[in-house]
């Protein structure tokens, strides 16, 4: 027999009277982007979609890739010297010279606030010894975010016919990008001035996301243009708890566009918590513990996006073992559980210990302590 002890809960959870009577939820207003899709980041879930999947390029917002590898793949302040097929690319530059020294910080906010095509050259080089094998990097981390329907051929977005994504991959990215805390900081930065590491020269990047100036919900993330993808966006905000991505491809009105969604996802949606923190989920026995029992929780909440008069069932699987054995730490992880929405999506909580248990003293012990009793009395 196995030793997992799983329990199936299935709860429903009925809507409020509001929401019974509550109108059916409008669409955004129109929008001017050939592509375009709007997502909860936490849950990842579809909120609205127009022509998402359909495969177009997409200029510079090809850059958080390049951040998000190398972020995962370097440290902030290590030091890349640049190399001489790293300068003169064409596009937006930071004006890079051949044996500059710059950290890898400086790179990452000359990346995405000044979107330079040498900044991404020259920390694909660095990162992946070669600029082909970092672009293999970017695409296998695309294919373990599930951005199937994504080719990069290049780090900085240049048209390559063998360069696309979809609105709907780029919002995977998106919130991947927004997952690691330095990227998050860097693409809300105004501004920022780095300096090259052997002859002090300054350069001062100004983020080019007008966004974050015209929608105060705005937190990040890249604009792109091309002459083949139009305007792009891929962009977030913030409002209360809820967190929304949006992305716009060949978007003549990108910004409009994106405050659009933003309106129409904020002012439809609440969070529906389905699993507070600190929920007891199992109680299990202890071997050779001070207590027979201990009850285990979730070390985490799960929320998930709901509209006005939407009803959800969900699933909860409690995976843990049959019995634990002491000493037990409050807070131990002792198990998972998995909350399953309407079927579809998943979310995994960690489960933890609510309080300590000691080790149940042996006979050699105890009669140890009795007599230390004993002779502490005389």
């Amino acid at each position: 027999m196995k030793n997992i002890i799983i329990a199936l809960v299935i709860l429903l959870l009925f809507p409020m009277a509001a929401f019974a009577q509550a109108d059916p939820v409008r669409e955004p207003e129109s929008i001017s982007a050939a592509s375009a899709i709007l997502i909860e980041t936490g849950s990842g879930r579809v909120l609205y979609e127009h022509n998402a999947h359909q495969e177009r390029p997409i200029a510079s917002t090809t850059k958080i890739m390049t951040a998000l590898v190398a972020t995962e793949l370097s440290r902030p302040e290590e030091v890349l010297s640049v190399q001489a097929d790293c300068v003169k690319i064409e596009g937006t530059s930071l004006y890079l010279d051949e044996n500059e020294q710059l950290t890898m910080l400086d790179m990452l906010y000359g990346l995405i606030l000044r979107s330079g095509n040498d900044a991404a050259a020259a920390i694909a080089k660095y990162v992946g010894g070669d600029i082909s094998h970092f672009v293999s990097l970017m695409n296998q981390r695309a294919w373990q975010l599930g951005m199937y329907n994504t080719s990069f051929g290049n780090p900085h977005g240049l048209d390559n016919s063998q360069h696309y994504s979809t609105a709907h991959d780029m919002a995977l990215l998106g919130a991947a990008f927004l997952k690691i805390p330095l990227l998050r900081q860097i693409c809300i930065a105004e501004e920022y001035i780095s300096r090259e590491l052997t002859s002090g020269r300054v350069r001062l990047f100004i983020n080019n996301n007008k966004l974050l100036a015209r929608d105060p919900r705005a937190c990040g993330i890249k604009i792109g243009w091309t002459e083949k993808a139009g305007r792009c966006l891929v962009a977030a905000a913030r409002a209360g708890e809820m967190e929304l991505v949006a992305v716009v491809l060949a978007a003549p009105d990108l910004y409009t566009d994106v405050s659009k969604l933003f309106d129409y996802g904020f002012s439809s949606l609440s969070i529906q918590e389905l699993v507070p923190q600190g929920k007891v989920m199992a109680v299990l026995p202890v071997d050779q513990g001070e207590a027979q029992r201990v009850a285990v929780a979730s070390a985490g909440p799960v929320r998930y996006p709901v509209f006005p008069g939407e009803t959800l069932s969900f699933t909860t699987q409690v995976q843990v073992p049959a019995k634990l054995s002491a000493p037990v730490r409050s807070g131990q992880p002792v198990g998972t559980a998995l909350v399953r929405v309407d079927g579809g999506w998943t979310a995994e909580i960690e489960l933890v210990a609510v309080s300590a248990v000691e080790k149940k003293a042996g006979i050699a012990t105890r009669l140890f302590e009795l007599v230390r009793g004993w002779w502490h009395d005389q």
